[in-house]
């Protein structure tokens, strides 16, 4: 299991509403989805011998595997606890985490913004009100 990764970032990209991020680990590269708030700053940076380091979630699918990678603990513990919840996968927990912090999500749970939820593009009526029922 691959908790987190340090290391250098070699590249970095954005396909659609993706972002990637491609690390030189212990000469491996590793390619990790990130979120959108990472890549612009990493892009305001324009050097690619920056070291960082993430936190990540392995997912195996049939036919793949991927990374996806967090600046905190907080994040990814957040982004697997979005994915135990029954249809959701790890593009509507990606984009959920892309418009708002945890914070933001947990306060709009607590205090029954649904509006604020199905803003997220993807999220509906219905993955709202699972959303907020099985993170309440």
């Amino acid at each position: 299991m691959i908790s987190w990764i340090k290391g250098e970032i070699v590249d970095s990209w954005q396909i659609g509403n993706k972002f990637f991020i491609l690390i030189n680990c212990q000469d491996l590269g590793y390619e990790i989805q990130i979120l959108e708030t990472l890549f612009i700053k990493l892009k305001k940076r324009q050097k690619s011998d920056v070291n960082i380091i993430l936190w990540l979630k392995h997912l195996k699918k049939e036919d793949s595997d991927l990374l996806f990678g967090f600046v905190s603990k907080d994040q990814k513990q957040f982004f697997i606890e979005i994915l135990n919840i029954k249809g959701v996968g790890a593009q509507i927990g990606m984009s959920l985490l892309n418009k708002f912090s945890v914070n933001e999500i947990i306060n709009a749970i607590h205090q029954k913004d649904k509006k604020l939820i199905s803003s997220v593009p993807g999220i509906g009526k219905k993955m709202t009100e699972r959303l907020f029922l099985e993170l309440d």
